[in-house]
């Protein structure tokens, strides 16, 4: 299991609580892989990940935050942009 990127604590990134966490990769699909290698993944209580309107997978606006959090998170572990776009297909910056 990889260290996430965006948080050392067990606490829903959202809203910091530490009761029914979701572990949420923040580039699923293909990349869900490559997300879990490179630790682009938060804990997410039920609420802000799948189980209300509020949650990742229904409110674009907090998807695309938490996207754009983590990749320059990663820029500043991994390397450059277009060494992301190459590994994850597209920049969110």
């Amino acid at each position: 299991m990889s260290k996430s990127l965006l948080s050392d604590d067990k606490v829903c990134w959202v809203c910091g609580t530490p009761l029914d966490l979701h572990r949420h990769h923040c580039y699923g699909g293909p990349n869900r892989g490559l997300s879990e290698a490179y630790g682009a993944w938060v804990y997410l209580c039920a609420r802000h990940h799948n189980m209300s309107n509020e949650g990742v997978h229904f409110n674009h606006e907090l998807d695309i935050l938490l996207k754009k959090q983590c990749q320059r998170a990663w820029e500043m572990k991994y390397g450059d942009r277009e060494k992301f776009r190459i590994i994850f297909g597209r920049s969110y910056l």
